[in-house]
């Protein structure tokens, strides 16, 4: 399941998927040269050297490589992870955590009204004169 969004890695080092850890070196060192700044003085240089510096990279550490391949570009941004991200609030969850805290408030309302006209009325002496 690879994704073809974004960059490939591969091809900006003009290498297969099934390139060796030495051959990923010998392509990076080859395109470090062709496009390096300072050997090259295209006005995009710079900027392709940054991506094979981005390629070799996410190629040559082998976690990064594993995720790379099965998620692409996408899957090293979230870590790999097909799981959401719950420690931020997204915007699918927001009407789920309305719903939940108008549930909470209404609940609490709803107590606190059952507390008020359950409350034991004082038989004290406030203003009972049906003894004069």
């Amino acid at each position: 399941m690879l994704f073809t969004m974004g960059k490939n890695y591969y091809e900006i080092l003009g290498i297969t998927k099934s390139a060796t850890n030495d051959e990923i070196k010998k392509a990076y060192k080859r395109m470090a040269l062709k496009y390096h700044p300072d050997k090259n003085d295209h006005p995009q240089a710079a900027e392709a050297f940054q991506e094979v510096a981005a390629a070799f990279e996410i190629l040559s550490n082998k976690e990064k490589r594993e995720i790379y391949d099965n998620y692409g570009e996408e899957g090293l941004k979230s870590n790999g992870s097909d799981q959401p991200n719950y420690g931020q609030t997204s915007s699918d969850m927001l009407p789920f955590m309305c719903a939940v805290g108008g549930t909470v408030l209404f609940a609490f309302a709803a107590f606190k009204t059952f507390q008020f006209f359950t409350k034991k009325k004082d038989t004290g002496d406030d203003n009972d004169s049906s003894s004069e």
